[in-house]
């Protein structure tokens, strides 16, 4: 599956009241410190594109806990969630980034290499402004499929 550039899924993901961060390597974010993200390949559902993504670039699992922010341009979408880690150690992938870590989200707020955005996210996170997931729709999804279309 290829990448689409333009659909994206991001995610602030919250162990305790630590964020995870990534530092990145390119672009205008490059050498500053930001959440992790990246495109939804074709034929690919966010959140599967979110857990792979997270898991891709920095080593740990999550799970999305619900939808935190929208961001619509002519050029592209990009979908954020608040997520919780489940497990492994950060790493970095070498590639998109350089470091990944956990850091207290108070230091976020106030860390020079923090993105404008990202800190935006992170009070968003911390204040719980999240569309919440129905797991009801998506059990009825499941055994119904498509057929509410």
């Amino acid at each position: 599956m290829d990448d689409n550039c333009f659909a994206s899924v991001g995610a602030i993901v919250m162990q305790n009241d630590e964020v995870l961060l990534v530092r990145h390597t390119y672009g205008d974010a490059a050498g500053k410190l930001l959440n992790p993200s990246g495109y939804i390949k074709y034929g690919e559902m966010p959140y599967d594109a979110l857990r792979r993504e997270i898991l891709e670039e920095t080593g740990v699992n999550i799970n999305p806990n619900g939808l935190l922010s929208v961001r619509c341009s002519t050029k592209d979408w990009w979908l954020v969630f608040l997520a919780e880690y489940i497990s492994g150690t950060p790493c970095s992938d070498k590639n998109e980034n350089y470091e990944v870590l956990f850091m207290p989200c108070d230091e976020a707020l106030i860390h020079p290499d923090v993105t404008k955005s990202t800190k935006i996210l992170i009070k968003l996170a911390k204040e719980k402004r999240i569309f919440t997931i129905n797991h009801e729709y998506e059990k009825l999804l499941s055994v119904y499929g498509m057929m509410f279309s």
